[in-house]
């Protein structure tokens, strides 16, 4: 039997025993007021005694019910038991103190709450509804140089993108040193020449324009039939070409994302009056009919490779701007035609060049100017040379001597 019902039980008797004696039916005392007396000390040692029972099980139980890996309430207690019906016993005076069927056990000592441990942060793994983060873009692909310096877009199956038209002015960059020319689209053989008419653009998409023997000429390189012919206010990209004698150009002109691989004379061709006259007639137009002034002309994202002698021929006044130009084993990247007076004015930047056998520019006419900029030769181990009728007029060149052809 738990203390509780011990002190129940003994609660139950007393209040029998005390109603026996209000109504008489108890049994006489022989022993009268000592009776009494120790009935009184008998009921206080048992109550002080449960008391303190009941206080420490309590205690006990308290501490159990807070430890343990259940966590859980104690069990209720059972039932008390009935208490006696009739145990002779001395009657017993009431109590000063609380009655013991009135009393309560003392609840147990509150327990100050566990600390809560910091939530553990989630795995992104188990998150179903987490905005997933943003990919990281893949890098852009390498710049295929050798097309001008561009970077192509996706690849498509047959053919690369071509350039953009050189009159959207697109971004230039300068050209590495040792540049390699992209593979070509494809390969067409010229056996006289290709007129691009005024104002249209000619889109070679790509491919390697190579001479046949209809443009041999007469078997030298002076007479080397031109491979292009560009009326004033044409244009012509994404291209390569190799042997004959290259790109006349009439009048003004842009020139972008074209390489010349390989050629027996020159590359590029700015027409003079009696040059005028013959690729005139090769193209079906007048002469007569050609705008009279220097030829604005604009060559970029372009290269010059493998031949002995110029990569640009000027033969007429000329306001050249060269971009992103790449040359390589070349004689001289623009001369003008020797002791003439031919004025050319020309700006380079963004431009690499290897391996000139001569000067980089040389200009007889004393008012012929050059501005050069971003622009080295053999990595700037060598110096930019010019040679110019007025060497004032050149600008941004490591070295620059007189023209022993002065004109002007």
């Amino acid at each position: 039997m738990s203390p509780i019902d011990l002190l129940s039980s003994f609660s139950a008797w007393n209040t029998h025993r005390k109603a026996q004696v209000q109504s008489g039916n108890s049994p006489s005392s022989a022993s009268g007021t000592d009776s009494q007396t120790l009935q009184k000390a008998i009921e206080s040692l048992l109550k002080g005694f449960l008391e303190k029972l009941i206080k420490d099980l309590t205690g006990q139980q308290g501490s159990g019910s807070s430890g343990g890996s259940g966590g859980g309430s104690p069990s209720p207690s059972p039932a008390p038991s009935p208490a006696p019906s009739a145990s002779p016993s001395p009657a017993a005076a009431p109590s000063s103190g609380p009655s013991p069927g009135a009393a309560t056990p003392a609840p147990a000592p509150t327990q100050a709450p566990a600390p809560t441990a910091a939530a553990p942060t989630p795995d992104p793994s188990t998150i179903t509804n987490a905005p997933k983060p943003s990919p990281t873009p893949a890098p852009p692909p390498p710049t295929e140089v050798g097309s001008g310096g561009k970077a192509p877009a996706t690849a498509p199956s047959s053919a690369p993108t071509p350039a953009p038209s050189p009159s959207t002015n697109s971004a230039v960059t300068k050209p590495p040193a040792n540049m390699k020319v992209a593979e070509p689209t494809g390969v067409e053989e010229v056996n006289k020449p290709i007129i691009v008419k005024a104002g249209t653009t000619y889109d070679g998409q790509g491919k390697l324009f190579n001479a046949g023997a209809g443009l041999n000429g007469g078997g030298t390189a002076e007479t080397q039939l031109p491979m292009f012919i560009l009326e004033p206010g044409a244009s012509i990209k994404n291209l390569q070409f190799k042997g004959g004698d290259g790109i006349h150009l009439l009048g003004d002109a842009k020139l972008d994302n074209v390489h010349g691989l390989q050629t027996g004379d020159d590359f590029v061709t700015v027409d003079g009056a009696e040059n005028k006259a013959v690729d005139a007639q090769r193209a079906g137009i007048s002469a007569k009919d050609l705008p009279s002034g220097p030829a604005q002309v604009e060559i970029t994202n372009s290269s010059f490779q493998n031949s002995h002698d110029k990569a640009i021929q000027i033969n007429g006044d000329v306001n050249l701007k060269l971009q992103g130009i790449y040359a390589d084993n070349i004689g001289q990247l623009a001369v003008t035609r020797g002791g003439y007076p031919i004025t050319a004015n020309v700006d380079i930047s963004d431009s690499t060049l290897q391996n000139l056998k001569a000067f980089t520019f040389r200009f007889d006419s004393k008012h012929s100017t050059v501005n050069i900029s971003n622009t080295d030769v053999d990595g700037g181990k060598t110096p930019v040379n010019v040679m110019a009728g007025d060497p004032s007029k050149v600008h941004g060149a490591g070295s620059v001597r007189q023209s022993v052809q002065t004109v002007g």
